[in-house]
């Protein structure tokens, strides 16, 4: 997956992105098989992937959705309240 997005990033010079789910399971910790879903990114830079463990079906959202607007958004609002925290447990 991470050549696909190396191939586009070398073919269109912009940043890209590739996004597949699966299911994975550990050896030991999980009791049973969860949705992954995995983003290929290819940047100047170089390589950028990312896994999430997923709890909503694939059903209710596409991988590229599901990471993008559920969890990438989640991830922003955590950080949101991380700030104000900070603001408010640090002011003398």
């Amino acid at each position: 997956m991470t050549w696909l997005a190396r191939v586009l990033h070398q073919t269109t010079g912009k940043a890209a992105r590739v996004f597949t789910g699966f299911a994975y399971i550990t050896r030991k910790s999980w009791s049973r098989a969860r949705r992954v879903v995995a983003k290929a990114e290819y940047l100047d830079k170089g390589e950028n992937p990312r896994f999430v463990v997923a709890s909503l079906s694939s059903d209710q959202w596409p991988d590229q959705d599901r990471y993008e607007k559920c969890y990438c958004a989640r991830g922003e609002m955590e950080n949101r309240i991380n700030e104000q925290r900070c603001l408010f447990a640090c002011r003398h």
